[in-house]
């Protein structure tokens, strides 16, 4: 049924219980042993179908059905640039010097008879400067060639510039590592390197919200959620109740920033739910698939559901949570572009430092200051 459902308030539309009942018809009389009082129940089912449908909708936050997974291809190169060689300034030297520097380098037979065994022909300067800069690990020579070739023969056209055909060989063969060193430097300055993206994912409807486990705690060790703990180190390891607006009747936090945040949420107006996530309910990977991110919340208002995250301020810039507030942006991204065409509600990610979370703050305002991206940076990696 959830197939031809694309928002949660459709759920109240005839043709829709029209299609629960039937489906309940068929399990009810399609059991081995018939039910005597299938006729009763089916009327029981259809009785409560708006009592059950309204609960339902009340304390669900629609979460569409949505796989991030990012691309496995890395992509990383060189952009096109002209070579600046104002600093290519080398001498010649004399014809026995350079003889002996060619006898001592690696390969120096293969160099003075014109051929570098395995590698590139050395005939021509230009193959000579190239074959030292395919010695750096960052460079690929099957995609990078021309750009190679080019910068190869903006250099060599330098030495043109001020020696005759000898004494630029000279100097080439002489001075190879250090033109090969002096390229390279000017590449890195334009060396890119693209993360992977992400994978267009197939989104269905809003899934159901999935349950904590914490069958194993006893009722006299559940605390309200405005009570104070100290140390504030063993709020981890206690369960909290007393939630309004949640769509659980039990969490459990990581930090006393998180039980604040709840806090935060319960207090605010203009928050109608909010939930922490269980383990399953979102399929959002990174680093290369291999991990699972659970984001620490979602709030929906009125006209917005958020993706919250809440980090030390000092961690924000660390690679790992760039790479999960990526994951986080692309499933509000497309979470948004199939909600808006189906009757629901945008999705922005917030990423709050821990620091800023206090009590007398409100959530619009926490939001208005932190939704992700926050920088012209994080918009070009998105």
């Amino acid at each position: 049924m959830n197939s031809a459902v694309k928002n949660v308030h459709e759920l109240t539309r005839s043709e829709i219980k029209q299609i629960a009942l039937e489906k309940i018809k068929q399990k009810i009389y399609g059991s081995p042993q018939k039910n005597l009082f299938a006729a009763e129940m089916i009327k029981e089912v259809e009785a409560a179908y708006e009592t059950v449908v309204h609960e339902f909708v009340r304390n669900i936050i629609e979460i569409p059905r949505i796989t991030i997974q990012p691309n496995t291809e890395i992509r990383s190169g060189f952009r096109d640039f002209d070579l600046d060689t104002k600093s290519l300034n080398y001498q010649p030297i004399s014809e026995e010097i350079l003889i002996r520097k060619l006898r001592e380098q690696e390969n120096s037979l293969e160099i003075l008879n014109g051929i570098d065994k395995g590698r590139i022909i050395i005939d021509n300067p230009e193959n000579l400067i190239v074959n030292e800069l395919i010695n750096y690990p960052e460079i690929d020579y099957d995609t990078q060639a021309d750009l190679l070739f080019k910068l190869a023969q903006q250099a060599v056209g330098k030495f043109k510039t001020y020696l005759d055909d000898n004494m630029y060989m000279n100097v080439i063969q002489y001075h190879k590592k250090e033109i090969g060193k002096y390229i390279h430097s000017q590449l890195m300055q334009y060396f890119y390197y693209e993360a992977p993206g992400y994978e267009k994912p197939v989104v269905k409807p809003f899934t159901r919200i999935e349950e904590h486990n914490f069958s194993k705690y006893t009722k006299d060790s559940i605390h309200h959620f405005a009570e104070t703990i100290t140390p504030t180190s063993a709020i981890p390891g206690k369960v909290f109740s007393g939630f309004r607006k949640a769509c659980h009747s039990l969490y459990k936090f990581d930090s006393k920033t998180e039980k604040d945040f709840a806090s935060i949420l319960e207090q605010d107006t203009s928050v109608l739910k909010w939930m922490r996530l269980a383990p399953n309910q979102f399929m959002v990977y990174w680093r290369h698939n291999s991990k699972q991110y659970i984001p620490d919340f979602v709030v929906e208002t009125v006209d917005t559901i958020y993706m919250v995250e809440t980090k030390k301020e000092g961690d924000i810039e660390l690679t790992d949570i760039k790479e999960k507030a990526q994951a986080a942006f692309q499933y509000c991204k497309y979470a948004t572009e199939y909600t808006t065409q189906n009757g629901g509600k945008p999705w922005k990610y917030v990423l709050i430092p821990h620091n800023v979370v206090m009590m007398n703050m409100g959530f619009r305002t926490l939001v208005m200051r932190h939704e992700y991206p926050v920088s012209e940076k994080d918009i070009r990696e998105n």
